[in-house]
């Protein structure tokens, strides 16, 4: 079991959250990173989870960001060496929790409870949606100020989430957002003035009431998308449809609905 000052996991009603940190924690560090990693690992093989919600334990903060501390020891420790730009990349447990969060077949909803800048920002990039709270809070990329740069997908993600000339334009400045700053321009999805949290779990729920089938094979191809050609995203989308189409989920629930638009035709699909 991860030390609760570290990580904490609770499942209800087939929602899993999961929270970093506490007001002890604040900072990504080598123990929450592993601890992050066993945690999305388990909820991922656990069939009776169909979402996920990340969120911070600290008031204030989701992860402020990754231990500096942590960060000035591996550079004490190599210092001096040249490090080759071919160098082959092994990636850490912080690395591998962001690609699993990417290629689960179960959305991770990041509920950002406060500041996460640096690698708090750069793990809810990798999550399938984020939710700020307002406050006065700090969200993004500030690594240059450091010397250094986005160094947990920042540079990657964020050009992918809000194009390349925006992610220019925020890494080189290494200038934080606030909420509503963050939710303008794209970092987030949506902002709330009551709690990320609770916001993170209305959606998880609605969510949660689909077909696993379908949730799954709607985030393989949104994930996909941007990454296959359109020919072949067109095909995949087809098949799964029928897949799903012809399977007995989903013709009893649209019966149940065609039995309901019938008796009250006023209703919608929803």
């Amino acid at each position: 079991m991860p030390n609760p000052d570290v990580l904490s996991t609770r499942i209800a009603d087939g929602v899993a959250v999961v929270t970093l940190g506490s007001e002890k924690r604040i900072f990504f560090d080598p123990e929450m990173s592993d601890a992050l990693f066993e945690a999305l690992s388990a909820l991922a093989q656990d069939d009776a989870v169909r979402a996920v919600v990340v969120t911070g334990g600290a008031p204030g903060y989701f992860v402020r960001h990754y231990s500096v501390a942590a960060l000035i020891a591996t550079g004490e420790r190599l210092r001096g060496q040249d490090w080759p730009e071919n160098a082959p990349y092994q990636a850490g447990s912080f690395d591998k929790a962001m690609t699993l969060v990417e290629s689960m077949d179960k959305p991770v909803i990041a509920a950002i409870s406060g500041s996460a800048m640096g690698g708090g920002f750069e793990f809810t990039l990798a999550c399938d949606i984020r939710i700020a709270q307002e406050g006065d809070f700090q969200i993004g990329l500030p690594e240059i100020n450091v010397g250094i740069l986005p160094g947990g997908g920042g540079t990657q993600r964020l050009p992918r989430t809000i194009g390349t000339p925006n992610a220019l334009l925020h890494i080189l400045m290494g200038v934080t957002l606030n909420p509503s700053e963050a939710a303008a321009k794209g970092f987030v999805q949506e902002t709330v003035k009551g709690k990320a949290l609770d916001r993170a779990l209305e959606i998880a729920a609605r969510i949660a009431k689909h077909t696993p089938e379908s949730v799954r094979y709607i985030k393989r191809l949104v994930r996909g998308a941007t990454a296959t050609p359109l020919e072949q995203g067109l095909a995949l989308e087809r098949n799964l449809f029928m897949k799903l189409c012809i399977g007995e989920p989903a013709i009893q629930r649209m019966k149940a609905y065609e039995a309901q638009r019938i008796t009250a035709p006023s209703q919608t699909l929803r």
